[in-house]
């Protein structure tokens, strides 16, 4: 299984991807496709900016689903603002889908109408067959000449991909926490989530 994280930018230092990186030391490949590796521990493993088209922040994450990508088999992502907490060496997953987190937290009739553009699902972890002709798609519909378009109208790739109406699973509830929205849990999750929180480097330990 591939490990991979994306830092691009200046909101998370190197001390992210290297916290994170210890915290998933067990043997599997571990990757960071950034424009920046300064201060990388020396056994992550860089893929360096593909180039155009320059996208920002969050958006970089969807270049992970191109099939140009330097990652082949099963692949797991997390964001940089996450803490793993009790991290299991095989995941229950379905590998032929995608899969993302469900924010089953979010509640009420709001989230389930098309004109609203929240969605019920968090990209802060994802696993997929990098050799997926079906996740390649949604690179392929993003890398078009709507491309601008879909800048400006989603808020990131969580909203672009359930609004364009891309297939996917999700995690069970169990494997994670959302630090915003549940205080207490009666489970051990995977990660925790600190969806919309501003989070540092203490807050992971």
């Amino acid at each position: 299984m591939n490990i991979i994280c994306v830092k691009f930018g200046l909101k998370y230092g190197p001390e992210f991807v290297n916290k994170l990186y210890k915290d998933l030391h067990y043997p599997s490949d571990f990757y960071c496709y950034t424009d920046d590796a300064i201060g990388l521990h020396e056994s992550i493993k860089v893929i360096p900016d593909m180039g155009r088209p320059t996208l920002k922040v969050w958006w970089n994450k969807l270049r992970m689903f191109d099939k140009n990508f330097p990652l082949s088999g099963k692949t797991l992502f997390l964001d940089l603002d996450v803490k793993v907490n009790n991290f299991p060496e095989h995941l229950n997953v379905c590998w032929n889908k995608i899969t993302f987190i469900d924010c089953h937290w979010k509640q009420g009739k709001l989230y389930n109408r098309l004109s609203n553009y929240d969605v019920k699902m968090n990209s802060s972890m994802i696993t997929w067959n990098a050799d997926d002709p079906e996740v390649h798609k949604i690179w392929d519909h993003f890398n078009t000449g709507f491309r601008d378009y879909y800048l400006r109208k989603y808020k990131g790739i969580d909203r672009f991909i359930v609004h364009e109406d891309f297939e996917y699973e999700t995690f069970s509830h169990q494997y994670i926490q959302s630090k915003k929205y549940q205080q207490d849990i009666n489970y051990e999750p995977i990660i925790t989530t600190f969806e919309e929180l501003p989070v540092g480097i203490e807050d992971l330990i």
